[in-house]
């Protein structure tokens, strides 16, 4: 456009330079524009008419060409990516003169600086970076926009590529944005057809609707009238009077991130600063004052004259008394809960690339896979004539409760056939290195927070090998009271209120989380829970119905926490295919939790070697604001201070050190360092076995392959089944099956029977047989004493009966010499279930009454804390 000098709009093709490298500009002084190999830098001179873009004979050129960065022809894409903005600012500091600007803002007036800053963000958008920069307004303000692209939706197509320099009569609009705008048809076939807008979209960008709307009915309009994820900078000049506006906007979930800051004022009182804005923090290193730094907050717009403004206002939220399940005729009825969210997903399948989801084995992400799988198979089958498995993808140790959940659902939904599942499994020791990068693409310190995206780390590094966009089951939590310290809530008023509060924090922790991973690997998230929509529906629902029950949390019955989510979804989909129960009702997993149940403690002992105790002394000192309290926040609060530091203000964290501390009801489940009893996580279906709880193996042979036979669950309307036995045991780790075998084979080395090895085995090294002696530490052999001699050990100590020795080894032979390991353990189940029924009928016990068989010592502390 030429007014007022020839503005350019440079287009990089950077040729995937590694992560460290786009990471290596430090400081505007420091930033050298890297000479990418294979890459080129091509200005394009663009002249603009009304609502359309022209191209100059020589980009004309450029689009004809064969280069992926040239631009085609215009068709529907979408795309996420990463933004920097910046502009002078002139509404705190008016210059002299129309070219009085003297501060030195590098990123305004440098190309490279601009470029190299735009390249600290290409994990977000490796598929291209675009920059432009010019002047604006009477004042010539210098102003500067770089983005980043993930191409997801005609992915080939750079006629689109970001920033947006468009012109709508007397106008000018410069846009940046990064997100996924839903309803970008409907809003422009409004304006053009009911409103008389009649400038044409040149690009069919889904965010090219951003600049229509904002000319059209300014910014906090467009923005509340924007359905998706998204944050965007726009920077508008006024033909008639040369005013310039600023504005930035966020989307009301949080779900895409915006920070901005001030560029550090110099000594000279002519220097005017800049107001800077990007999508990580690390693009404002080095360019802002620390000090200045603001995350803009969900639901919000700010401009220069009014800052923060909140545009997202519904009731539900806002105010306190809010209540309609009170009012006659209020009703929402579970198939409009289902039918939104049914909306709420189709919405988020638009895309040209392979998409899958991630399926943690949890409820809510399972909810998406039932919802999900009928509609991308007629897609699929509309689309390309295929029926082709979807991908998913699960993160875990070796059979943790969200490995072993997934495995289940997975076949639940036609096992392969329809479901290309792919799992991530992971040991401690792997990761341990990790955490300084994933500390840096966090972002922030809190400690329940960065637990959780260790794990998500891999999964997202995994998923972004086989596809670029994923649904995931984020916000369930927070529509359907779904963590366990809510079963200590004392009314349905203070669930509502709870819900509310977390919510309000998504932005900071659940959604950050799922943005910065899955973007530090070029990775989109989309999050059909927190669709707007149903988000309303759900909070207009009595949250009577949200109400947990204390002792159904204890027993994995109805009741439990999310009772109405999983009641809504008990169902078959259109496929037939229905979540099995013991999923569908397992206990609700942080997924720091459900990857691995000592997970959590393995990571912070060895954090806690890492930290000193004169560290933590001086925790107080070093770091005044937000101090650590474990030496666990302490290492990942160092981690963060070496690349932010005087940006400690922006993190946000969970009053209390943690989500359920900051309630209005105390709850003892969870510490600052996670979840106490992580007991409660374990389910049915951690154990690959061919022997149930409660059937025989010749039933249990007819539906072994289902994996699912013996579940606690299944079919019972009371906490116990019909053996009397509740089903609820203790998870049997890797290290426990390790020692139990390292009994049995130091039995056998010694000489004894198989099946005397056997008897040695499953408890701790008290039951170990020593080499030379022949006998365990109390001189106890795995065999019969004389019937004619009394002997009392200890717990571990007490030798075998004859008649004892007798009956076992009957039952071992004619049943269970065949198995070994876990299974020779779980086919013993049906044997204390009979011992249970007959404790019960010896003492005559009320029906409903359930027998607890305690074994003593140290795995009685384990497997029975409640008796200890």
């Amino acid at each position: 456009i030429s007014r007022g000098g020839t503005k350019s709009h440079k287009l990089i093709e950077p040729a995937h330079p590694s992560k460290e490298a786009a990471q290596s500009f430090a400081h505007p002084t420091m930033l050298r524009l890297r000479n990418l190999a294979g890459a080129g830098a091509r200005r394009l001179a663009l002249r603009r008419g009304a609502g359309q873009i022209q191209q100059s004979a020589a980009a004309a050129a450029v689009a004809s060409s064969s280069s992926p960065a040239a631009c085609s022809s215009s068709v529907a894409r979408r795309q996420m990516c990463g933004l920097v903005a910046a502009i002078d600012d002139v509404w705190t500091s008016t210059p002299a003169g129309s070219s009085d600007w003297h501060g030195s803002v590098p990123i305004l007036g440098d190309a490279p600086t601009l470029e190299g800053t735009s390249n600290i963000l290409y994990h977000r958008g490796p598929d291209g970076m675009c920059t432009s920069r010019g002047t604006v307004g009477k004042y010539s303000q210098r102003w500067s926009m770089g983005h980043t692209r993930l191409a997801i939706v005609d992915p080939a197509n750079r006629n689109a590529d970001m920033p947006f320099n468009l012109k709508f009569g007397d106008k000018t609009i410069h846009l940046a944005a990064n997100g996924e705008i839903y309803n970008h048809n409907e809003i422009y076939e409004r304006m053009s057809a009911q409103e008389g807008w009649d400038h044409a979209r040149f690009s069919g960008s889904d965010c090219e609707v951003i600049a229509h709307a904002y000319a059209k009915y300014g910014g906090p309009e467009a923005a509340a009238k924007l359905d998706g994820m998204f944050a965007f900078v726009v920077f508008e000049e006024d033909g008639t009077d040369g005013s310039v506006k600023a504005f930035a906007a966020r989307d009301p979930v949080g779900i895409k991130p915006l920070y901005y800051g001030r560029t550090s004022a110099t000594s000279d009182p002519k220097d005017a600063g800049a107001y800077m804005f990007a999508s990580e923090l690390k693009a404002l290193v080095g360019h802002v004052d620390p000090s200045t730094v603001v995350a803009l907050p969900p639901g919000h717009y700010w401009t220069p004259e009014t800052g923060m403004v909140c545009y997202y206002n519904p009731d539900w939220l806002r105010k306190d008394d809010y209540a309609p399940w009170e009012e006659d005729g209020h009703h929402v009825s579970d198939d409009e809960i289902r039918e939104a969210f049914s909306k709420a997903v189709k919405k988020r399948m638009m895309a040209d690339v392979d998409y899958g989801f991630f399926l943690s084995g949890g409820v809510d992400s399972c909810i998406v896979a039932h919802d999900l799988l009928p509609f991308y198979r007629e897609e699929r089958l509309k689309t390309f004539g295929d029926d082709r498995p979807v991908p998913t993808f699960t993160v875990g140790m070796e059979n943790s409760p969200d490995v072993m959940a997934a495995k289940g659902m997975v076949e639940a939904l036609g096992g392969s056939k329809h479901v290309q599942h792919n799992i991530r499994s992971f040991t401690p020791e792997e990761v341990f290195d990790l955490i300084p990068k994933i500390v840096y693409h966090m972002e922030t310190y809190e400690a329940e927070l960065i637990r959780s995206a260790i794990p998500n780390w891999l999964l997202a590094e995994r998923a972004a090998q086989d596809v670029k966009m994923v649904l995931t089951g984020e916000g369930a939590d927070e529509l359907f009271a779904g963590y366990l310290y809510f079963s200590h809530a004392e009314n349905p008023r203070q669930v509502q209120d709870e819900l509310r509060r977390i919510y309000g924090m998504l932005g900071n922790i659940n959604l950050h989380r799922t943005d910065r991973m899955t973007m530090a690997h070029g990775l989109e998230a989309r999050v059909p829970f927190l669709d707007t929509e149903f988000t309303r529906l759900c909070m207009s629902v009595d949250p009577a119905r949200k109400m947990v029950d204390e002792e159904a949390v204890a027993t994995n019955s109805r009741g439990r926490e999310k009772t109405l989510l999983r009641e809504l979804f008990e169902g078959p989909n259109s496929n037939g295919h229905s979540i099995p129960r013991p999923i569908l009702w397992r206990a609700k997993a942080m997924q720091c939790e459900g990857v691995g149940e000592d997970w959590v403690s393995i990571l912070q002992r060895k954090i806690s070697s890492l930290v000193t105790d004169a560290e933590m002394d001086e925790a107080h000192v070093t770091y005044p604001v937000n101090t650590p309290h474990t030496k666990e926040e302490l290492y990942y609060r160092r981690i963060y201070d070496e690349h932010y530091h005087g940006m400690e203000h922006v993190v946000k964290l969970w009053e209390g050190g943690g989500r359920a501390m900051g309630a209005a009801w105390e709850s003892s489940m969870y510490t600052r360092e996670g979840l106490k009893d992580t007991n409660l996580l374990s389910h049915s279906l951690q154990q690959d076995r061919k022997y149930s709880t409660a059937t025989s193996s010749s039933s249990v042979a007819s539906g072994a392959s289902s994996g699912l036979v013996g579940s606690t669950l299944a079919g019972r309307s009371s906490p116990l089944n019909n053996s009397g036995f509740s089903g609820r045991r203790r998870h049997l780790s890797s290290a426990a099956v390790k020692a139990a075998e390292d009994a049995r084979r130091s039995a056998l080395s010694s000489g004894y029977t198989d099946f005397e090895a056997w008897l040695t085995a499953g408890g701790d090294d008290r039951s170990l047989i020593k080499e030379g002696t022949g006998a365990n530490k109390y001189h106890i052999q795995p065999k019969p004493i004389d019937p004619a001699h009394v002997f009392r050990g200890s717990c571990t100590g007490n030798p075998p009966t004859e008649r004892g020795y007798d009956a076992a080894k009957k039952l071992y032979d004619n049943v269970l010499s065949n198995l070994h390991g876990e299974e020779l353990d779980l086919a013993l189940r049906d044997v204390f279930a009979e011992q249970r029924a007959r404790v019960a009928s010896m003492l005559d016990l009320p029906e409903g009454a359930e027998v607890i068989l305690c074994p003593s010592g140290s795995d009685a502390e384990v497997s029975c804390p409640a008796f200890t």
